[in-house]
């Protein structure tokens, strides 16, 4: 099939879920039914360079669907929601000119919550508290920092994956000039309720199915070549400190190159990791009342884009 006019009223789809659990596949297959681009709702597949430690859609698998936000910064460029929601609605306004319906994918959650529910403004960083901040990470170590995390803003260190210093740093740099958490500027106040022209979409499965599903991601990424892709982002220069880096898989891998520890104690490593972010990222979704949650668990992609197709026709 080759949609070639989008008839819904909607003006966007929005497809989240937890990782590993197909949200990709879904989006692509949607575009056999429907005429629509794809922007990556990823905070990493935004990377040029990062391919297999990101799950990114490679050219040969887009199906001739136009994707956006896949490879569009350089390693050293930070990235914020809040920047991404700025590319989004220049991306979606392109996307409708051509008669397409964009469609969000991703499992980044504020990536996700910035185009459908604004965010809150939140001061901007303050150098002089950064300067301290990576003092006391110095003096400390990352587990302190964490353990700082979790007694101001207990909401937002359920978002943290791993140990991410830029994410880490922001959100104690907010709390020491605000006196508040920084989750408090991502107010719930609006998840309840959601736009006529919005359609968002949450892909769930039972536990067991997503512990394999990780399983085979996680195996799937050391065959092609997770490793190797380390190596070379290395040799181009990069320290592993860069905000792209600090990102389940590559923190693994990267420590494995410098001999902290071997191929199958770096799965292991991931496996946890993976498992540990997945469950954030569903406590968090819970949150999302407006969302329209749909259960995936051995299902086929087919199957389940017919569903969302059924509910863009419905409007």
């Amino acid at each position: 099939m080759n949609p070639q006019k989008h008839p819904s009223p909607l003006k966007r789809i929005l497809i989240a879920g937890p990782t590993a659990i197909g949200k990709s596949a879904v989006a692509i297959q949607l575009g056999m039914h429907l005429p629509i681009s794809i922007i990556s709702a990823d905070s990493r597949q935004c990377y040029r360079h990062l391919d297999v430690g990101t799950g990114k859609v490679l050219p040969h698998e887009m199906q001739g669907i136009r994707h956006f936000n896949i490879s569009e910064l350089d390693l050293n460029e930070s990235d914020t929601a809040a920047r991404f929601a700025e590319r989004s609605r220049q991306w979606e306004e392109e996307i409708r000119r051509e008669g397409r319906l964009p469609i969000y994918v991703g499992g980044s959650t504020l990536h996700v919550q910035s185009v459908v529910w604004p965010l809150d403004e939140a001061p901007q960083a303050c150098v002089p508290n950064l300067i301290k901040l990576r003092h006391q990470e110095e003096a400390n170590g990352e587990e302190f920092m964490l353990e700082w995390l979790e007694k101001v803003d207990p909401s937002y260190r359920q978002r943290v994956e791993g140990y991410n210093p830029h994410r880490v740093y922001r959100a104690l740099d907010v709390y020491l000039q605000t006196g508040k958490p920084f989750s408090s500027f991502h107010s719930d106040a609006g998840f309840s309720k959601l736009s006529d022209d919005t359609l968002l979409v949450v892909l769930t499965c039972n536990r067991s199915y997503l512990v394999n599903r990780i399983e085979q991601r996680v195996d799937q990424m050391i065959r092609d070549g997770l490793v190797e892709e380390c190596r070379r982002v290395l040799d181009m220069g990069h320290d592993g400190t860069e905000q792209a880096l600090q990102t389940v898989g590559y923190k693994e891998a990267i420590a494995h190159i410098r001999g902290e520890y071997d191929l199958e104690s770096m799965r292991e490593k991931m496996l946890v990791s993976t498992r540990r972010y997945a469950k954030r990222q569903v406590t968090w979704f819970k949150r999302w009342k407006a969302a329209t949650f749909m259960d995936v668990s051995h299902r086929s992609t087919e199957d389940v884009a017919d569903e969302i197709t059924a509910l863009v026709s419905r409007g």
